[in-house]
């Protein structure tokens, strides 16, 4: 088993999805492109969430807890108004490559909806290397940690999010709109981590990393 990252997904959510694979996978006439916009739309602010919103809970400091949930609420909004925009153009047999690809990614476990996606070996030893230090004290390595997490969760925009945007072949206004858009709101998040590095005191970092960790599992992880 390779390393790889769990995020939630609600049962509900899940539900809705599953529902409208098997409507495309059953050919139905109705069209499902405007219900498949709002689930996945769905699905992806539920990641998101997961993934920062521990900045806000975690940072007692209002000033930059007030910045972080501003950037946070402008990468869910662009998500909830260009997701389903982008699935909107698609007739049912052209969703199905989208959806397969998508239904590969979520695992059921335990009762538990993960949408899940892998990380190579070699960054996730940087990431407990760097969690490591971090824990043992070492403020200098703040930066370097988020830093490292930043790639992890890039891994998962491109697991998640450009590779399956390639099933639906986009023509190129939509595709060069849906990258703006795609850049613009990863840009927005990662600085926000890298200006974090420059805020957050050692052991609020460390609480950081430790809630980031608990998303990823090693080869050595049973379950």
């Amino acid at each position: 088993m390779k390393t790889a990252v769990y995020l939630n997904i609600h049962a509900d959510t899940y539900a809705r999805f599953a529902h409208i694979r098997t409507q495309l996978l059953q050919a139905s006439k109705e069209s499902q492109a405007n219900a498949l916009g709002s689930v996945l739309s769905e699905m992806a602010c539920e990641v998101i969430e997961q993934v920062f919103m521990v900045l806000l809970h975690e940072n007692q400091d209002y000033s930059k807890t007030g910045e972080s949930e501003k950037v946070i609420q402008q990468i869910l909004e662009a998500v909830r108004k260009y997701m389903p925009w982008s699935i909107s153009f698609f007739g049912n047999e052209r969703l199905v490559p989208l959806v397969e690809y998508l239904s590969k990614t979520l695992l059921i476990e335990d009762d538990m909806i993960y949408m899940t996606y892998p990380v190579e070996q070699k960054l996730a030893e940087q990431v407990m290397t760097s969690a490591q230090k971090l824990a043992e004290g070492d403020s200098r390595e703040i930066a370097n940690a988020l830093k490292r997490l930043t790639e992890v969760i890039d891994a998962g925009v491109t697991h998640l999010i450009r590779e399956p945007k390639k099933c639906l072949k986009f023509n190129f206004v939509v595709d060069k709109t849906l990258n703006g858009v795609i850049n613009m709101t990863t840009h927005l998040g990662y600085k926000r981590l890298e200006k974090l590095a420059t805020q957050l005191d050692q052991q609020v970092a460390v609480t950081y990393v430790d809630y980031f960790l608990k998303f990823m599992r090693h080869p050595t992880d049973r379950g």
